[in-house]
């Protein structure tokens, strides 16, 4: 090893003075890489850094070149790894391609026979190396490296629905009993037949039992607060059923005929919309008469024309329970047929009374 260090320093004058072929020649004698190293980088794969050897120089110290040169006067200006010749991630003419110190490389010299490829892109080049320390040929140019791709946008996040708001409650149906039912009133019910009519379409509508019937307190000739009124129908509706959840009722009719007084009836229902109160009545429909027929009810005409709306105020101002106002007249009007006597309703009439009431009754959810 000492002779190949002598020949190599003599190499190099010779070299300086007579030609690079000289030296080549000298360097056969005594600097061959050895037998192992006649390949650049078989075992010098793809390096991380990718150069060509890090300390394997031709130079003085017989390294192969600071980035893998052939030598300063052996290789050429070829013998380079490049300024891009790193191999990328796998592409280096070897991790560790070093000599030791005045050798020509242990695995990196050059030897007579070509430079092994430095990785799968990059080839340690054709030429054969230089004699004498040389670094080899020069470093094949390592593959570009490819440039990650693109991370993906992530995909928008999809906004939540909005949350439903809650319906009102369904009306349900077949949840009322005849006995949860007050009918209350005077001749205009209790003369016809229109709580017949009512509970024939409740049934039909699956909204009453088909043996149960209401509780029809209804009394011809009575008012809103006299003797067997609306307050004592109310009363006598309690007591047999215990509890009255709805409540379908006229009134005021006879405070007008008997006593021309929409002042008496307005009392009557001052007393018995706070008696509901008090028990827990849930509803009511308050139906109003249609107009009546003939000459002779001129004054009952004047006084219901009188009481109708300030009664409606008085359902409408109701809400506990809640009150519900349904007017006859549309329904009556043009229908002489509906009454026989000018003012209480034929079968016809009680026919079409329960068929305008049942509607609003359903609309409402009263006795379903």
């Amino acid at each position: 090893m000492r002779s190949s260090s002598f020949t190599l320093i003599g190499c190099l004058s010779v070299a300086v003075t007579l030609n690079l072929a000289a030296c080549v020649s000298s360097g056969d004698e005594t600097g061959t890489g050895g037998s192992q190293g006649s390949t650049a980088g078989t075992s010098g794969s793809a390096g991380t850094s990718g150069s060509a050897g890090t300390t394997g120089s031709g130079n003085t110290s017989g390294s192969a070149g600071t980035t893998g040169s052939a030598g300063s006067s052996v290789a050429g200006t070829t013998g380079s790894a490049g300024t891009t010749g790193s191999a990328g991630t796998t592409g280096s003419a070897g991790t560790g391609g070093s000599g030791t110190p005045g050798d020509a490389g242990t695995t990196g010299g050059g030897g007579s026979g070509p430079a092994g490829r430095g990785g799968t892109t990059g080839s340690a080049g054709s030429g054969p190396a230089g004699r004498g320390g040389g670094g080899g040929a020069s470093a094949g140019r390592g593959g570009t490296t490819g440039s990650a791709g693109t991370t993906g946008v992530a995909g928008t996040t999809g906004s939540a629905g909005t949350t439903g708001s809650g319906g009102s409650g369904a009306c349900v149906k077949g949840q009322t009993h005849g006995k949860d039912v007050a009918i209350l009133g005077e001749s205009f019910i209790a003369a016809g037949s229109i709580v017949t009519e009512l509970e024939t379409l409740a049934k039909a509508a699956g909204s009453l039992p088909s043996t149960e019937k209401y509780v029809n307190n209804a009394v011809s000739g009575t008012t809103i607060a006299g003797a067997n009124g609306s307050v004592d129908q109310f009363n006598r509706a309690i007591s047999s059923s215990g509890t009255i959840k709805y409540v379908i009722m006229d009134g005021g009719g006879n405070d007008c005929l008997q006593a021309n007084s929409p002042t008496q009836a307005l009392a009557g229902i001052d007393k018995l919309f706070p008696l509901m109160t008090s028990k827990n009545v849930e509803k009511v429909l308050y139906f109003f008469y249609p107009d009546p027929i003939g000459s002779s009810f001129n004054n009952l005409k004047t006084c219901l024309d009188s009481l109708r709306p300030m009664m409606k105020a008085k359902c409408d101002a109701l809400t506990s329970p809640k009150c519900y106002w349904l007017d006859l007249r549309p329904t009556w009007n043009g229908h002489n047929e509906y009454t026989s006597d000018g003012i209480h309703p034929t079968a016809a009439g009680s026919k079409a009374t329960a068929a305008a009431i049942w509607p609003v009754a359903v609309q409402n959810c009263i006795a379903q």
